[in-house]
């Protein structure tokens, strides 16, 4: 069972949902987590958002901030991520941006995790390594990750 199907499974069995608000991964994670047998159970869809005013006008990104960053900032992806949360009324929601390539050093990312209403479970910056694709797949893996490590946590923590 690969990533994608074990948080799936944990959504399922929690009765919770996920979306996803992408940028640098284009779509990987939405790809990966509809690719599982019964996804449409748990995930609610997600957004690939590309440009600045997709990010603002969709998700709520700061304008300000987006313009200063270039949309490529922890906080982007921590907005990113609530938004997503709102725009697909989720329990959960993922959002990834960063530069899959870079004329100027090591390609990078930033990933969140939110949880409904508006809670930041966790938000990350990555180094990424190989072409395009690689870096868009390794971010992907990365945000999902982040997402099992917590659902993992959590049940353990409804257990005890």
């Amino acid at each position: 069972m690969n990533i994608a199907e074990q948080i799936l499974q944990l959504l399922k069995v929690a009765g919770k949902t996920v979306a996803a608000a992408e940028s640098i991964t284009a779509g990987h994670v939405q790809r990966m987590l509809a690719s599982a047998s019964g996804s449409s159970a748990v995930f609610k869809g997600g957004i690939t958002a590309y440009q600045r005013s997709v990010k603002v006008e969709l998700l709520g990104v700061d304008d300000t901030l987006a313009q200063q960053t270039d949309c490529v900032d922890e906080e982007i992806a921590r907005q990113m991520a609530l938004g997503a949360l709102r725009l697909f009324n989720a329990d959960y929601a993922l959002a990834t941006c960063g530069y899959a390539e870079t004329e100027n050093g090591a390609p990078f990312a930033y990933y969140a995790v939110a949880q409904t209403p508006d809670r930041i479970l966790t938000s990350a910056r990555i180094e990424l390594s190989g072409n395009r694709i690689e870096a868009q797949k390794d971010t992907a893996r990365a945000a999902l990750s982040a997402l099992f490590d917590h659902l993992i946590l959590d049940g353990k923590n409804h257990t005890d």
